[in-house]
Parts: C-alpha cells; structure tokens; sequence
C-alpha cells in the first residue's frame, strides 16, 4: 500500500474501469453470503430456541454500540479524504486500538451491571467474553477502509463472505454439541478475527510507532459528525430489543430479534455494499450535480427494485415465512415479521440518505436528522411496549411511515437532489407494492399446501407485477432498463470485458 492514497491522484480510466468490475465482485459476495446467512437462520433456529437467542439478543446492543465508538466515524473519514497520508492512517489507527482496548475493559467491568438490569446471571461471562470481539474490530477497522478506498470490492467480497461462512460452520458446530446460546457468541467472534486475519493480509499497509495526531483535526471532526449520527442510527435499532428484554423477558425478545434480523438481511446484503459504491462515486461528483443526480437516482432505485417485493412477501404471507425459515417453534413471531417488513420496506427509501449527506459534507445535518427519527421511535417502543413484541414492531412499522418522509424533505432541502426527484423515483415502486400486496395475500390465502409452495409463488407474482408495474412510468421504464444494462455489464464485468457500463458512463467527466 502506498505511503499516501489519494482520490484525485488516481487514472480516472483506472476508477471507472475498478468501480464496474467491483460490482461484479459485490453482487458475487453479497449473494454468498445471504445464502450462508438464509441457511445459518434455517439451521440454527432448529437448534437453539427463542430463548437462547434472546440471551445473546441482551448482548447485541452492547456490541453494536461498542462497534460505533471504537469506529468513531474514521471509516467515512478516510473514504471522504480527497487524500490521505502514511502518518494520518497510522494516527487513526492507534486511536482505533486505544478506543478498542479501553471499550473491551469497559464491557468486562459493566458485565454485573448488565446481568442485573436484564435479571439474566449468565450475561456476565458472555458479556465480559464478547470484549475480544470488540478489540478484534480495532484490529482491522483501517485496513478494511483502505480497501474500501482502494475500490477493491472483490476482495472486500471475499473477506466478508470467507469469514461469515467460517463464523457459522464452527458456531453451527458448537450449536450441534451444546444447544448453548455460546454458539452465537462463536459465530460472532470467529466472524471478526477471520476478518482481521484476512484484511491484513489483503491491504499490505503497516502501522508505524504511535505518533503525534497533528493534522487529523479534519478527519477526527467529520467522524464525530458521522459517530453522533450513528449513535442516533444504533438508539434507533436497539432501544426496542432493550425494552423488550428487560420487561417482557428472553422469550419475547428472542422471537422479536429473529423476525428484525430477517427483515434486516436485505438491508444488509444490499443498501450496505452498495453504499461502498456509492459513496466514493458521489463525492468524486459533488461538482457535477447533473451525473451526481443520476447515480442517486440509482442508488435509490437498486434496493427498492431487489427487495421491495421481497418485503411485500413477507407482509403478505408472514406465517409461511416464519415456518420455513424459522420452524413451528417460532411461530407466533409472524405477525411481527409483517409489521417490520413494513419498516424495511420503508428503509430501503431513506437508506441512500446518509451517503447523500456525507458526500455533500453535510454529516452534522445527518446527526439531526437521525435524532428527530430517535425521538419518534422511542415514542413508538414506549407506546407498544404494553402489548409485547408485537406492540412494538407495529407502532415501530407506523413510526416509519411517518418519519420516512419527514427524513426524505429535510435531507433535500439543499443539494443537486430535491425532494421531488426522490419522490418521481419512489412513486412507480409504492404503486407496484400495493398491486403485488393484494395479489399476494390472495395467494396466501387460497394456495394450499407445504408452506415453501406459496412462497415461491408469492416471490414470484411480486416480483413479475413489480416489473410490469414500472412500464407503465417513464421512471420505472428507465428503472428497468437501467438494471438491464447494469447486468449486463456486471456479467461483462465477471469475464473481464471493457464495455461501458452505468458507473463508467456517468463517471465521463472525469477523464
């Protein structure tokens, strides 16, 4: 790795031609490892039950929490440098280990605390156990934003799917031999060191002696913005799982946890990664409003096209789902697996938001914005909380219809994207979800059979009124041929052919 990386120093032939091929590589990974996490939940479901979940559910929050201020924001910071230097990336990490080490103290000195706030004894040992999890995160938290900031999504793809895969194989295994919630503590910490082993191998880049940390004021401020904002994003995602552990118990909150993290999986293995494309492209077009423009447009339409149908599924026929993927045992999360697909479904239209800001250096607006969603969430987990699990996904699925929009106007209120463009892009999808909804539920309710049997259907009916729903706009038909081209280009992409592809063609200015 060189000594310095630097953005506008880079061949723009050398950007255009990495940024296709990288999705290629992206789409492979990404689709690896939701099939690895589809057959881990499928698996692991038959052989923990809700309550060993929900253990580890307690934990979760810790870790989520811990993760965003060891990262501190360094990891935007560092995509959103025009350059960076050798001296800078070693300051960063040695804030990384520090933050790491003390958070990972920390967690052993509260793990009593957090026992007796749940009433759960055996969260001391998991909870002073998950530290190393915590500091295995330091440990690659740069050389995995060097990749990132090297466009080398192949190998971020591997990374990720590689140590996934290993984190349940050997978590499957001990689930198999003990039927011990440690199983997904296994997961999770066999999951984080396979990433540092395989990121330092992949970057090359060394860190140097600690050294003085002048001249990372600027890095340090932008991912203070991005922490606060992240801060806000976890509040938002943990406060329900907190809630319903600590009053409605282990039970209730392990089906609550299953039924978000399947809701979550899309999210995860789509907006995410594309996020890692998106981004670098946005802040290398700030100065072009017209291409920056097009590539927002089509970071907002990729999610909603891959998984908006998915999510009407889920809506629509939630207790197949929940039987196939969860088994009869984890039942009655169905109803809440309808209310916070809702929610995703929702998401996916403000997902693109915080690369929008960021890329327009605009991260303390997004710290506001997510602390206005917080303050409604909240309100929402304390009004459903008497009605269990379930009285939380609802008012949470309806907190979303009410903030989704709120977000969108207050996000374009400055910048090249309004709020009329993301509302042309949206509308065709919102249409396209209430046809395949009611088609849906009336599949669910007149197909008999094995549960898999109107599944497949379902998928398949949504997804096909999706795409015939968007010729009937000028904006879906674009959609469409959009995503036409980018496979096209993606299967070009894999065999190693030079054709244009979209990034390429809305990245022209910059030969």
């Amino acid at each position: 790795m060189r000594s310095t990386t630097a953005m506008d120093g880079e061949q723009p032939g050398r950007f255009r031609n990495v940024a296709t091929s990288g999705m290629a590589f992206t789409a492979a990974g990404q689709a690896i490892k939701l099939a690895v996490h589809v057959a881990a939940i499928m698996a692991l479901s038959r052989l923990l039950g809700p309550s060993e979940f929900g253990v580890f559910a307690m934990v979760s929050p810790l870790l989520a929490l811990a993760a965003i201020i060891r990262d501190a924001g360094l990891t935007s910071a560092v995509l959103q440098r025009q350059s960076i230097s050798d001296a800078e990336l070693t300051g960063l990490f040695w804030i990384s280990i520090g933050w790491g080490g003390a958070l990972a103290a920390l967690l052993v000195a509260v793990a009593p605390l957090i026992a007796r706030f749940y009433g759960e004894p055996r969260l001391v040992a998991l909870v002073a156990a998950s530290s190393v999890i915590v500091l295995a995160g330091s440990l690659s938290l740069p050389q995995m934003a060097l990749l990132n900031r090297a466009l080398r999504f192949g190998t971020l793809a591997a990374i990720d799917a590689g140590s996934l895969a290993l984190g349940y194989v050997l978590g499957g295994a001990v689930a198999l031999a003990t039927d011990s919630y440690w199983a997904l503590w296994v997961v999770n910490c066999t999951t984080a060191f396979a990433i540092v082993a395989a990121s330092w191998c992949a970057s090359g880049w060394r860190p140097g002696r600690p050294r003085s940390l002048q001249g990372l004021g600027d890095m340090l401020r932008v991912g203070r913005s991005v922490t606060l904002a992240s801060l806000f994003d976890f509040l938002l995602r943990s406060v329900d799982n907190v809630l319903i552990g600590r009053f409605r118990g282990g039970f209730e909150l392990g089906l609550y946890d299953r039924s978000y993290r399947i809701v979550l999986l899309p999210l995860i293995f789509v907006c995410a990664p594309l996020d890692r494309l998106v981004l670098p492209a946005l802040v290398r077009m700030r100065d072009d409003p017209q291409r920056y423009r097009k590539v927002y447009r089509l970071a907002l339409q990729a999610p909603l096209l891959a998984i908006m149908p998915a999510m009407v599924t889920i809506m629509a026929v939630p207790r197949p789902v929940c039987l196939v993927l969860l088994g009869q045992e984890w039942i009655a999360a169905a109803p809440m697996l309808a209310w916070l697909a809702l929610a995703g479904a929702l998401q996916l239209i403000t997902s693109s938001l915080a690369s929008l800001l960021i890329s327009q250096g605009r991260a303390a607006e997004l710290s506001v914005l997510n602390g206005l969603g917080l303050v409604l969430a909240c309100t929402a987990f304390v009004a459903g909380l008497p009605f269990g699990a379930h009285g939380v996904a609802a008012a949470y699925a309806i907190s979303e219809v009410i903030r989704s929009p709120l977000a969108v106007w207050r996000a374009t209120r400055s910048g090249p994207i309004t709020a009329v463009d993301v509302g042309r892009t949206v509308f065709p999808f919102l249409l396209s979800a209430v046809s395949a909804f009611a088609a849906v539920s009336w599949i669910g309710d007149h197909v008999p059979g094995p549960p898999a049997l109107p599944i497949a259907l379902s998928v398949a009916v949504s997804y096909a009124i999706t795409g015939t729903s968007l010729l009937f706009t000028a904006t879906g038909r674009e959609c469409l041929k959009e995503a036409a081209t980018i496979m096209a280009d993606i299967a070009a992409s894999s065999k190693g052919t030079r054709g244009y592809g979209w990034l390429r063609r809305r990245l022209a200015p910059l030969s």
